[in-house]
């Protein structure tokens, strides 16, 4: 099992999709201050960025999982984001893991390692000393810029990746 760990965030909430749209940008804005409902309630997701790391993650084999707890693999089935055969499926963690740590990349790797999976991972992480160790596994793309050509070509070329 191939799994692509994805964040949320910075690829559906890019300043590239600000820029195209002035409505979601103010909406976002209102989120930020209130914090009333959770973010993809209020405020659209990016769907064509969405559907370009959907079909790119299909095309390379690979199942997708969001970084975080914020909004995870069941929020996102919910919410029609994507479907239970596009995600990884959930797996215990370990208990220190579940109850301490809230680090994204810790988790990540937990996750995987307890899927027996190979692992890569997208977009704006915080924790970038971390994945040092694993300069193939992390695809980076240009800060604020979401799903990019760069990105979708990377993610496409993890066809043939075997490490």
């Amino acid at each position: 099992m191939k799994i692509l760990y994805f964040d949320l965030l910075s690829l559906f909430y890019s300043n590239e999709y600000f820029y195209r749209n002035a409505s979601v940008h103010a909406k976002y804005k209102e989120w930020f201050n209130t914090r009333t409902k959770a973010l993809l309630e209020m405020v659209e997701p990016d769907s064509q960025a969405i559907d370009k790391l959907r079909s790119s993650a299909l095309e390379a084999g690979l199942l997708l999982y969001p970084l975080g707890t914020c909004y995870d693999r069941a929020y996102l089935i919910e919410h029609g984001v994507f479907s239970s055969d596009e995600l990884a499926p959930e797996t215990e963690l370990p208990f220190r893991m579940q109850i301490y740590d809230n680090n994204p990349v810790r988790r990540m790797i937990a996750h995987s390692y307890g899927l027996n999976a190979q692992w890569y991972v997208c977009g704006e992480i915080g924790s970038e000393e971390l994945l040092q160790p694993y300069p193939e596994r992390y695809l980076r793309s240009e800060f604020g810029k979401g799903v990019t050509c760069q990105l979708i070509s990377k993610i496409r070329d993890l066809r043939s990746a075997d490490y």
